[in-house]
């Protein structure tokens, strides 16, 4: 087992499903500990178990629920070395006047608001030897697309939030950079995010997934969620050690 991470301690948030767990998981085979944050306390359960893990059930939109979850994080481990956002809210997908602004309020609390808070309480515990953020943006917060403006406005701030964070932490030995995938296949919320934007299309899932996102792309492929993992990797460990700041597209070269 290779030993990039050996000692080192990492939280990941929505890590019971999707891109976090293969997060996680790859994380683990390179001998980190890691603490698997979810709102479904089986899902995080089930990962962690697997990976020796630490389970935490959290909603990251709550800030009492967040400063346990580190609390947690201290108590087991003494010490954190990566935080990764990626617990995410897929948003709704509609015209702009019939925007539900209590969906919109969901998705910025999550995609957002639950970034900043997670960076809040983590900074404090990164300071003491320095270490690494990887926030999880899209291609969406790179470009607005039509009836998305909750998910845009959200992940165009996570690539605000990056820059800012990267700018006041870097003194204290901590980067921050952000990761924006393309439509990445085996995860709830890309399937949420296609099958609304089909049904409001009248298309179905199948045909926008692949003129959307695969036809598109220099490669001509779906993306795999551990790809995206590989990136994670890449930004957490030194061989990314003059890397802050960034925003990195894995999308196929969409």
């Amino acid at each position: 087992m290779s030993e990039k991470l050996d000692g080192k301690v990492a939280v990941v948030t929505g890590a019971g499903a999707g891109i976090g767990e293969a997060i996680a998981r790859l994380f683990s085979e390179h001998g980190c500990r890691v603490v698997i944050a979810d709102r479904s306390a089986q899902a995080a359960e089930r990962v962690a178990g697997d990976i020796s893990g630490l389970a935490v059930t959290a909603d990251v939109t709550h800030e009492a629920q967040v400063a346990d979850l580190f609390k947690a994080c201290e108590e087991a481990y003494g010490r954190l070395d990566i935080l990764v956002n990626n617990a995410g809210h897929p948003g709704p997908t509609v015209k702009v006047e019939d925007e539900d602004m209590a969906v919109w309020d969901e998705t910025i609390a999550v995609n957002l608001s639950g970034v900043i808070l997670c960076i809040k309480h983590a900074v404090p515990l990164l300071k003491r030897q320095g270490g690494a953020i990887v926030n999880l943006s899209s291609l969406s917060g790179l470009k607005g697309k039509p009836l998305r403006s909750a998910y845009c406005a959200s992940k165009f701030g996570v690539i605000g939030i990056t820059q800012s964070v990267a700018f006041e932490v870097g003194v204290h030995g901590i980067r921050c950079n952000a990761i924006c995938p393309g439509g990445v296949f085996g995860t709830g919320l890309i399937d949420t995010i296609v099958g609304d934007r089909a049904r409001a299309e009248g298309r179905s899932a199948e045909d926008l997934f692949d003129q959307n996102f695969v036809q598109p792309s220099a490669l001509g492929k779906v993306i795999d969620r551990r790809e995206i993992a590989e990136t994670a990797l890449f930004l957490v460990s030194d061989s990314a050690g003059a890397v802050t700041g960034e925003h990195l597209k894995v999308d196929a070269g969409r």
